[in-house]
């Protein structure tokens, strides 16, 4: 159920880049070019940042760490065949071993080679080399190959070896609520809990393990704890009222979230779930919740369940023509939502499109539509890839 998020992909500034100041009176100024592209990176502008590299890529008086670092940058712009490329045409040494391998793999990783990345880096496995950026890759690299015995035997000696690796605990987390095993994933989040007192995200991670195990109240008990250590944390919030939600506590559920809502807390899906608790305490009155609705949707245009809830509402009123475009809005951002698709086809039908309606059903699991449902396991999922990224 939950989604494998890769730990450690960092194409970050390297040490040999950062701390590298090139003075260079030629006219391919690599210092010069290396900062610029550093800056347009950090502002995301990852096309021009690639035009001046390939002015500099052109060069022919590149040093092999300059041609390194600069087959870095373009792994930062998102081009990972010309950083592989760059990457594979310096010596093994450049900048030293355990970095080439690494970044040869990451670039092999970035590509979907798996495979490829998994037999670059068991090469620094084999010698004893392997540091936590290539631990963690190498242990996500066997889980996207289903290689599961491989890549928990990875995560485990790493935790082993290198106790304050954290990416490695919510990689092997992750990896056991992948197969299934939320039991094991409890324990192992216990397990980093204790060695990390006090972050958030291992408490998250902990909760969304708890409730995957459907034991809702343990669960609500690490979200709790997560936003009282992190109260700016949006999904904290979401997840901890959803507990509330699950059991029947509607009233609680919709306090917290006009809680965090008035404590500045800006997430469309926290309007969407006050949403759904407004109409669970009173089904009558049902333009509360579509305001709340309207504030969702503002903040989150192609919101899919906060659409599909209004438009469904909406169509209840009559509304037909304006609940299709929340709806097809919905079915379109998301079309395996599975509440969205029902809807739309509710409201087609109700239109006279019969045709429409019916390929829609079609579309349709025997599994009912549970909008609630459907973004509760999609955010479980985000909870595990939160505690993973950089």
């Amino acid at each position: 159920m939950a989604v494998f998020a890769v730990a450690t992909i960092l194409w970050l500034p390297t040490a040999s880049l950062v701390g590298q100041r090139i003075a260079t009176k030629a006219a391919c100024d690599s210092a010069a070019t290396f900062k610029q592209a550093d800056a347009l990176l950090k502002q995301k502008q990852y096309d021009q940042a690639q035009s001046i590299l390939g002015v500099l890529y052109s060069c022919h008086n590149l040093s092999s760490l300059e041609t390194f670092n600069l087959g870095w940058l373009y792994g930062r712009a998102h081009n990972f065949q010309k950083a592989l490329e760059i990457f594979q045409s310096v010596g093994p040494d450049v900048p030293d071993p355990r970095t080439h391998q690494y970044a040869i793999g990451l670039g092999h990783f970035e590509l979907r080679d798996y495979k490829a990345a998994a037999e670059t880096l068991k090469g620094l496995e084999a010698q004893g080399r392997l540091d936590p950026d290539s631990a963690n890759l190498l242990g996500v690299s066997y889980s996207k190959l289903g290689r599961y015995q491989d890549a928990y035997a990875v995560f485990a000696d790493e935790i082993h070896r290198q106790p304050a690796d954290q990416f490695a605990y919510f990689n092997l987390i992750t990896l056991l609520a992948d197969a299934g095993q939320f039991a094991e994933a409890v324990k192992v989040a216990s397990l980093a809990a204790a060695a990390f007192p006090g972050n958030p995200d291992v408490l998250v991670v902990r909760g969304a393990a708890h409730s995957l195990l459907g034991e809702t109240s343990a669960a609500r008990d690490d979200f709790a704890a997560a936003v009282r250590l992190a109260p700016e944390k949006a999904s904290s919030h979401f997840l901890l009222a959803l507990s509330d939600y699950k059991q029947g506590e509607y009233a609680v559920s919709a306090n917290e979230l006009k809680t965090a809502i008035q404590a500045g807390v800006v997430d469309s899906d926290l309007h969407y779930l006050l949403a759904e608790c407004l109409l669970k305490l009173n089904p009558a009155k049902a333009d509360a919740a579509i305001a709340e609705l309207d504030r969702a949707i503002a903040l989150d245009n192609t919101s899919v369940s906060a659409r599909t809830l209004r438009g469904k509402l909406l169509m209840e009123e009559g509304r037909a023509k304006d609940a299709a475009i929340d709806l097809q809005v919905a079915h379109r951002a998301d079309p395996g939502f599975r509440s969205a698709t029902y809807n739309l086809a509710r409201v087609d039908m109700a239109l006279g499109k019969g045709e429409e309606a019916r390929q829609l059903y079609g579309q349709l699991s025997k599994q009912p539509a549970d909008a609630v449902g459907e973004l509760g396991d999609r955010k479980l999922k985000e909870a595990f890839a939160a505690g993973t990224m950089q």
